[in-house]
């Protein structure tokens, strides 16, 4: 199957999966900002979790540990396996003609903008704003810190700050490749793609680098990015693959 039969094949799921994602803006933006409001009104509830974590010889014991550590690394090493197999198939090669079923070029495109926006440059900015610093930085677990809530804009940390996680963002765009899963398969990638990276992003509390509400915001605002790129990719799809399909015929 070449690159045209395949966006005539995929026109019609491009533009239902595009017509879900407008009904999913206004549940992710409700969710986000409920989660929100419970940390703002109960923010000890972060610290009462890193607790679990923290012991007063050892501190945060589990950050030693040489599988959270392994698994945490791949966590990070993922995002990059994801744009660079995404950015080959992009580019026009002959190898594409013996895919059976090429993934879309609109889908590749997404999934790459997704991960530059949401888990790159979008967390990096809402660190060096909000300036929030993270668990084993704090007087209560050792360090000189002050606790902030989160959104909260303070001066407790310079760099690499604790909100928003970007592990749990990375984490996230896992679940935002379920663009290129059959829809008969999509719950069940979703249920078992979430559990791992609900793990990942969990992962970061426990080695006391992140609290409870930069991952669970953090994946709140990757979902509402999610829906709101989504949308624009569905329903551009057809210029943008045509786009590609053109530039595949010339090689």
């Amino acid at each position: 199957m070449n690159v045209t039969d395949l966006n005539h094949a995929q026109k019609a799921i491009s533009k239902t999966v595009g017509d879900e994602a407008r009904h999913l803006l206004a549940p992710a933006l409700i969710l986000l900002g409920l989660v929100s409001l419970i940390f703002a009104a109960v923010p000890e509830l972060d610290l009462i979790v890193s607790r679990f974590f923290w012991e007063l010889a050892a501190g945060f014991e589990f950050k030693e540990d040489s599988f959270l550590i392994a698994f945490r690394d791949t966590n990070r090493f993922l995002p990059w396996v994801v744009i660079g197999t995404a950015v080959a198939l992009l580019i026009p090669n002959p190898f594409l003609r013996h895919l059976k079923y090429p993934p879309a070029p609109h889908k590749l495109l997404f999934a790459i903008t997704f991960l530059a926006a949401g888990p790159g440059l979008g967390v990096h900015l809402i660190k060096m704003l909000v300036g929030r610093a993270r668990p084993r930085a704090l007087e209560e677990f050792g360090g000189s810190a002050f606790f902030t809530p989160p959104w909260q804009l303070t001066d407790q940390c310079v760099r690499n700050c604790s909100f928003i996680s970007g592990e749990a963002a990375s984490a996230f765009a896992l679940l935002t490749l379920v663009v290129f899963i059959r829809p008969k398969y999509s719950t069940l990638y979703l249920g078992a793609v979430g559990i791992v990276a609900a793990a990942f992003s969990f992962n970061r509390v426990v080695f006391g680098a992140h609290f409870l509400s930069d991952v669970m915001i953090a994946w709140n605002l990757m979902f509402v990015l999610a829906v709101l790129l989504w949308q624009w990719f569905s329903r551009s799809a057809p210029q943008i693959d045509a786009l590609f399909t053109r530039h595949s015929r010339r090689t």
